[in-house]
């Protein structure tokens, strides 16, 4: 990818050079012949669309570099996972060079003293080669090395710069967009869109997440939702959180602790007590998965699929599965208002039920 788009970028930069240089050119003859050059009416430099297309391309092409830079970002859970790894190292370099340089101390001090007391004899001096002085000592030299590789570690850690792969790749027509798994095999250009339902698919939010799994949307997806209950001034507060095995996290599980919450940690297939191949929850998951052992549990999750599941199949039924506006700030604005008629006509077409 980084060989492509410095090519891609400096035949774009190269092209605008060259008609920069024909927009200059064109205009010191207009210059030089004065009001005859003007009196025909024709520009000779027709460039200007494609100067255009092209200062577009390579601000897409900017753009999209930028896109693999962040993406390449660490999370903030694995930020914390290698800064403590680094604080462990440093601790353990810190030590060890105290050891030896504790060691070699006492070392110089009892050939100091076996000096004196020589001297003292009547003697030349100790028997003997002299200890290596501090600076040279090769161990200690080594240990100090080895730590001063640790801190700068530690440092990394601190603020890792992204590094995307050589394999990564952006779209250059709309660089905020991912390669997403079709629904029916392959892959395709397009955005990973989340919802979040009540009952009868009525949506409490809807938004693009930047990312192909949903692993790491749960909990931003939840915020959103509190935060849209709140803005919409909506009495007490959300009973009962739903969620499939695609947004399974220990990192999230953690993070929502404090919430009613039920993620299925094997497969939807055996939450539901259907026969399934994934049965096993992972070490970490046990919690959630004792939760969703009970019988409440059980019977809680099996609304999972009758509140989401519609609510996605309508949407696409009814406005299909393409977007037509590019750029993260438009599809966010595009599906907005999609999830909006959405509503309405929840609401126009709601008839509320009449006891007998």
């Amino acid at each position: 990818m980084t060989c492509y788009f410095t090519m891609h970028t400096t035949q774009c930069e190269k092209e605008i050079h060259t008609l920069m240089e024909d927009v200059v050119d064109h205009a010191l003859s207009v210059e030089a012949d004065g009001s005859a050059a003007q009196g025909d009416g024709e520009d000779p430099c027709d460039n200007w669309p494609r100067l255009s297309r092209l200062c577009d391309r390579l601000t897409r092409a900017h753009t999209a570099r930028d896109r693999l830079h962040e993406r390449a970002m660490p999370s903030p859970t694995e930020i914390r996972i290698k800064v403590e790894a680094a604080e462990r190292m440093v601790a353990r370099a810190q030590k060890r060079l105290a050891a030896e340089t504790e060691a070699h101390q006492e070392k110089l001090k009892k050939y100091e003293l076996r000096v004196q007391e020589d001297r003292a004899a009547g003697r030349r001096g100790a028997n003997g080669r002299p200890p290596v002085p501090m600076e040279h000592k090769t161990v200690l030299v080594r240990q100090r090395t080895r730590l001063v590789k640790m801190r700068a570690w530690l440092e990394r850690a601190h603020a890792p710069r992204p590094a995307p792969s050589p394999a990564s790749r952006a779209c250059l027509s709309d660089p905020d967009s991912r390669l997403i798994p079709g629904k029916r095999g392959g892959y395709l250009q397009g955005y990973n869109i989340q919802i979040v339902c009540a009952r009868r698919q009525f949506l409490l939010a809807i938004e693009a997440h930047d990312n192909p799994s949903d692993r790491t949307a749960l909990v931003p997806m939840v915020k959103k939702t509190q935060h849209n209950h709140q803005a919409a001034r909506l009495p007490g507060d959300i009973q009962l959180w739903l969620a499939d095995s695609g947004y399974a996290s220990a990192t999230s599980f953690e993070a929502l602790a404090d919430l009613p919450l039920l993620v299925s940690v094997t497969s939807d297939a055996d939450q539901a007590g259907f026969p399934a191949k994934r049965q096993q929850a992972p070490a970490s998951q046990q919690d959630m998965a004792a939760r969703l052992a009970t019988p409440t549990g059980r019977a809680q999750y099996r609304q999972r699929s009758a509140l989401v599941e519609p609510g996605f199949a309508q949407i696409f039924q009814r406005f299909g599965r393409h977007l037509n506006y590019r750029g993260r700030q438009a599809v966010d604005a595009e599906i907005k208002l999609l999830g909006t008629v959405h509503n309405l006509n929840k609401l126009i077409n709601h008839t509320p039920k009449n006891r007998s």
